[in-house]
């Protein structure tokens, strides 16, 4: 049995989820770039921009396009989640009418998670042809023209958001780097280690370093993220004096790792140049040179205050939400037990009328009346045990009461057989009054042992209340009294006047009513 969560439970899963998608989805980048630092085959690591693109967005169909000038056209190049026919073979337009071909002439990303709705783009024929919904456009982008696009595409599940954009771009920024640096190595040599002009293409903040910490290279993104005026501010310092000392440890570990060829990824608090707070991902990785000797240390940090914040005030919200919640359960509970106690005052008085009355027959009925009332009370108190919780086992809750229900006579016994069934806390209302006249009814009325079985099947649920006793008269469910009781337990019930069934089939006593699930 699942329970319902709760509302602070709802936004506290919430979090959760979004934060491990995006430390799932910076881990992916992070992995995937120091991947590419050691590949040596282009068309590689174009299949494994789009394995990584899949994953870090749950999306079944991604794909990487380049650039025809020849024929101003997209041709998807690499992807997943397409037919092998169509990789190297479809080409889709590149005008600003379409998704990726707006993404690739305006150099920025593109999001739409309601494609068949939109009038800015059309739908490509590919995208229709295999039912996608939503796309993610990133330019990938190169020296001196853009190479292409990076698309993700998503036929069901939820809407891309923002973040996703900050990700897809991360897997596109990594293509670019690394097409320049394959081709570096291959017209001039080993000894171009990075392209700084990609390095300034990127978005992240990326510095390059010496082997001993000192500072190199700092790209436009990464002056402009520290809120530094020029390069000569850092530039040939150590790199560990732009961090407080609280991140000293974790800023040396990362950088004699990457000294030994290692890579490393941590998340860390740093201030810019101004004093302005922020929130770093940080990845450091070695570069090497075809040897396998490492020349330099690539260090990259995004910026990732905007999480950091949003998750400290939907803290502050679950915090302030648990405290009014707090606050009202205390009060449900202070009016749960006036509740119970004015019910309880009304049962005395019932009980004290009835013995003052010198006739019989009303004594009785006020001495019906009065058991009534403490079953309403004993019902209540049950249903609402849990805090006053929407749902809650029906087994469980039915247990409870006929504990309270056997105290009514110590020599009989009362068995219960019930399967868990989560109901509604008004129709748990509903099964509890109708339990509790029955199996007083058979108490006050029967023999031998009471037996309660409830059983639930689709919509309708089933309870049997029976005893030991020779069975119903014919006149039931009038045998005595004014039949209010049955009235009350058809009314409960839910399904008319053909709730109630005397099971006259058996030698002994056999009620069975049945009741709406909701």
């Amino acid at each position: 049995m699942t329970e319902p969560l709760s509302p602070q439970e709802t936004i506290r899963s919430a979090l959760q989820l979004s934060a491990k998608r995006l430390r799932h989805q910076h881990a992916l980048a992070a992995n995937f770039g120091l991947a590419a630092l050691k590949a040596h085959r282009i068309d590689a690591v174009l299949q494994q921009a789009c394995e990584v693109a899949s994953s870090g967005l749950s999306s079944r169909f991604v794909k990487l396009l380049k650039y025809l000038p020849e024929s101003d056209s997209l041709l998807l190049e690499a992807g997943v989640g397409w037919d092998t026919s169509d990789i190297g073979t479809v080409e889709l337009a590149a005008d600003d009418a379409s998704p990726a071909g707006h993404a690739y002439r305006s150099g920025l990303p593109v999001l739409s998670n309601h494609l068949g709705e939109e009038h800015r783009f059309r739908t490509p024929a590919l995208l229709a042809k295999y039912g996608v919904k939503r796309a993610i456009n990133v330019p990938i982008r190169g020296i001196p023209v853009s190479y292409g696009v990076l698309e993700a595409d998503s036929a069901d599940g939820e809407d891309f958001i923002e973040t996703d954009i900050v990700f897809l771009e991360a897997v596109a920024n990594v293509v670019s780097i690394t097409r320049e640096r394959l081709a570096a190595e291959e017209q001039e040599g080993p000894q171009e280690l990075f392209s700084t002009a990609v390095l300034d293409a990127s978005t992240d903040c990326v510095l390059v370093l010496t082997v001993d910490g000192l500072i190199e290279y700092m790209n436009a993104s990464g002056l402009a993220q520290f809120e530094l005026d020029d390069f000569s501010q850092v530039g040939g310092s150590a790199h560990s004096r732009l961090w407080p000392d609280t991140e000293a440890r974790a800023i040396s570990g990362a950088l004699h790792a990457a000294a030994r060829g290692e890579s490393t990824r941590f998340e860390a608090f740093n201030a810019t140049y101004r004093g302005n707070a922020r929130w770093w991902d940080v990845s450091v990785a070695p570069i090497a040179d075809n040897t396998g000797e490492v020349r330099r240390i690539l260090f990259a940090a995004r910026d990732i205050t905007g999480r950091h914040l949003e998750e400290e005030r939907l803290i502050e919200l679950i915090e302030k939400q648990e405290l009014r919640i707090d606050e009202s359960a205390l009060k449900v509970k202070e009016i749960h037990h006036r509740v119970r106690n004015s019910l309880q005052l009304v049962q005395t008085l019932l009980a004290l009328q009835g013995g003052l009355s010198g006739d019989k027959t009303v004594a009785a009925h006020l001495e019906t009346a009065a058991a009534r009332v403490m079953t309403i009370a004993s019902v209540h108190e049950r249903l609402y045990q849990d805090d006053g919780a929407q749902t809650a086992d029906a087994s469980v809750y039915l247990s409870d009461l006929i504990k309270d229900l056997a105290h009514l006579s110590t020599e009989r016994s009362i068995i219960l057989e019930a399967a868990p069934t989560v109901l509604s806390a008004a129709r748990l209302s509903a099964l509890g009054f109708v339990t509790a006249e029955l199996v007083t009814n058979a108490l006050k009325y029967g023999r031998g042992q009471v037996r309660v079985v409830f059983e639930t099947q689709g919509a309708i649920s089933r309870l049997t209340v029976e005893d030991e006793g020779s069975g119903f008269p014919e006149s039931f469910p009038k045998p005595q009294g004014t039949g209010l009781g049955m009235r009350l337990v058809t009314a409960y019930a839910g399904m008319g006047n053909n709730s109630v069934h005397v099971d006259r089939s058996v030698p002994h006593s056999r009620i069975i009513v049945e009741f709406r699930n909701a």
